[in-house]
């Protein structure tokens, strides 16, 4: 395919204001949609940890020619935001639209222009490619449903070819069936029940569920009683708030409810609408303002919205079943999170409970070489044994959920504890490969990150405190993880699920020998700059305007090289390749003039090469929320690294 930076980059929809919403299902991208290609025996069968079984969604056997071109497209923590999504799709060499008829149930549709939608697309693989989804669908947009519909959707029709990873935003929604059950509702605290309920056990200083009713009556002046103000929409604008770091994703839904029920007629829509969505012109509308659908949704329909998405028949419990918790693909490795000393080898017991841990900690200096975990989970020592462990254990844990998904009598159990406890540091004491995460300051390490590390690992070992693994980062450069990885074939790590900046931060494989690519720029809105507000927050006020492609290609699944490409928040263009990896360093091509060996490296005082930007390089640094960004001469760069070396 051609490279991500020559295909489309229209950009006469995005949207303006604080938060960017659509009332329209779908946008107009400005130019006819492509065809399908239906030269489908040609698709390459790419090797990886599962039995591919060759077929395209038709059934037609796939040709495993080397002769083919490879490449795996990769997103991840896109939470929601469909403007965001549609643009990923644009600029993507791996996704593309397909244009289809409506199906029979949806009724005569007219757009916000009062102009009929008659012409619908679904989303499709182009030839000889496969897609990641790191995981995070949800949380941050008005397109929750639709983009996890979508995936769900491409995966059914594609299953070899596309592979979804939980993560935390995902899987933590199981929380919802058993914390707005009846039972739960039923909490008396005019009679002085207990004034720590619903407050997460991970988060000390986050207010009780008792705490947030207090200061809502506070807030409206209300006489009612605290019984009154707890109904099952403010207990989930409190988990939203102070469980789940998403205080606005409420009135998000409601707003996709309506986008929902003006397209499709009804929400929840016929099983047959799951596949499509019409192609229209989106009005751009601030969810603060008057919706442009004169549709009401009221309080308790967003709140089933969100108990029927985790129904059987619902998008995200679909999601969740067909997910994984990694996957590999060649000589590259994906989870949501990071793989570290902690996590690697590391497959939890199946009775893991969503708690602080009543186990004793393993050992943070070498817990990998554990035969039996104190916990009672397994040390497996193949890297796609481990992978394939792990997805049992996610599959095991989903069929608890399915059996048993409110509380039992006593209110100490309920089913998917296990795969809530994934999601959750403290729980695991720290071994979370969903969770655990390299990224510090918008680069893939700082040496702060690394000395705060040590002192949580030295803080819970000495106190027995699960608590410190909050917040800690992941040693990217540590060489055991790495070696462990390289015996087994794998040259390259990717991962989302912790903001990095603008761009992807990638730590170059001289380091270690693996690649680490992490991708989320979720937080890449730069405040520093004085542009025209609306190109600034174009996917929102914490998207800004920055967009990130990632894709790996090359002759096949075992020697290729990475491909990065996007806008950064300054609104500059960018389009990177790096070096080719094979699955042994003896092999990696050392006559390569193609990629740059210097991205992902760091310079002098803490400064990271994040992107090329011809003559220049695109450089930052930071610690926490903290992070700075720099333009060099590539010239003056390259010597910085030299005298370094």
């Amino acid at each position: 395919g051609a490279s991500a930076a020559n295909k489309s980059h229209n950009s006469d929809y995005y949207q303006s204001g604080s938060v960017g919403i659509t009332t329209a299902v779908d946008v107009d991208i400005g130019t006819t949609l492509r065809a399908q290609c239906e030269n489908k025996a040609t698709r390459m069968k790419a090797t990886d940890n599962e039995n591919d079984d060759g077929q395209d969604q038709d059934g037609v056997n796939s040709d495993s020619s080397k002769s083919e071109p490879f490449r795996i497209g990769y997103l991840s923590d896109i939470e929601g935001n469909w403007e965001y999504f549609l643009e990923c799709v644009k600029r993507s060499n791996v996704l593309e639209w397909e244009e289809t008829n409506p199906p029979s149930s949806i009724p005569p549709n007219i757009n916000n222009n009062n102009e009929a939608v008659t012409t619908f697309q679904r989303l499709t693989l182009s030839p000889n490619t496969k897609l990641i989804y790191g995981g995070d669908t949800v949380d941050k947009g008005t397109g929750d449903i639709r983009l996890v519909r979508a995936l769900v959707s491409l995966k059914k029709r594609y299953p070899t070819r596309v592979h979804l990873l939980v993560g935390n935003r995902d899987l933590n929604k199981l929380r919802l069936s058993s914390e707005l059950s009846e039972s739960d509702m039923k909490i008396d605290f005019d009679d002085g029940d207990d004034n720590n309920f619903g407050k997460p056990f991970w988060n000390n200083n986050a207010k009780s569920l008792k705490e947030y009713l207090e200061e809502l009556r506070e807030e409206q002046g209300a006489n009612a009683s605290l019984d009154e103000l707890n109904t099952r929409a403010e207990r989930l604008r409190y988990m939203f708030q102070h469980t789940l770091g998403c205080p606005d994703t409420f009135e998000f839904r409601r707003e996709e409810i309506r986008v929902l029920a003006q397209t499709y007629g009804e929400y929840p829509a016929k099983s047959d609408t799951h596949d499509v969505t019409p192609i229209q012109h989106a009005k751009e509308v601030d969810i603060l303002e008057e919706p442009a659908i004169s549709i009401e949704i009221s309080d308790d329909q967003v709140v089933d919205s969100f108990l029927y998405e985790m129904s059987p028949e619902g998008s995200l419990r679909q999601y969740l079943h067909l997910s994984s918790i990694a996957a590999i693909v060649g000589n590259t490795i994906f989870v949501h999170g990071a793989i570290d000393r902690l996590t690697m080898k590391y497959v939890p017991s199946p009775n893991t409970k969503f708690e602080l841990p009543r186990t004793p900690p393993p050992s943070f200096t070498a817990p990998h070489t554990t035969i039996t975990p104190p916990d009672g989970g397994r040390i497996v020592e193949s890297v796609h044994e481990w992978v394939q462990s792990l997805n049992e254990y996610l599959q095991t844990g989903m069929d608890d959920y399915s059996n048993r998904p409110m509380w039992n009598e006593d209110r100490t159990s309920r089913g998917g504890e296990a795969v809530l406890a994934i999601q959750c540091r403290p729980a695991m004491w720290g071994r979370s490969v969903v969770c655990n995460s390299y990224a510090d300051g918008g680069v893939i390490t700082t040496t702060g990150a690394q000395e705060a590390r040590k002192q949580a690992l030295q803080t819970a070992q000495e106190q027995l405190d699960p608590l410190v693994f909050e917040g800690i980062s992941s040693n990217v450069v540590d060489h055991v993880p790495a070696n462990w990885l390289l015996e087994h074939g794998i040259r390259r790590i990717v991962v989302g699920h912790k903001p990095t900046g603008d761009c992807p931060a990638v730590l170059s494989s001289k380091y270690t020998g693996v690649e680490t690519v992490a991708v989320d720029t979720s937080f890449s809105n730069r405040k520093d700059l004085n542009d025209d507000e609306n190109s600034v927050k174009r996917f929102g006020k914490d998207r800004g305007r920055a967009v990130a492609t990632v894709e790996i290609t090359g002759e096949d699944a075992f020697r290729n090289r990475l491909e990065t490409s996007g806008v950064l928040a300054c609104g500059t263009e960018y389009s990177n390749q790096f070096p080719i990896l094979s699955s042994t360093r003896s092999d990696d091509d050392d006559d390569d003039v193609v990629g740059d060996p210097h991205i992902g490296s760091m310079v002098s005082n803490g400064w990271w090469i994040k992107a090329a930007v011809p003559p220049n390089y695109h450089l930052c640094r930071g610690s926490g929320r903290f992070l700075e960004y720099d333009t060099r001469l590539m010239e003056d760069v390259i010597n910085d690294l030299r005298q370094q070396s």
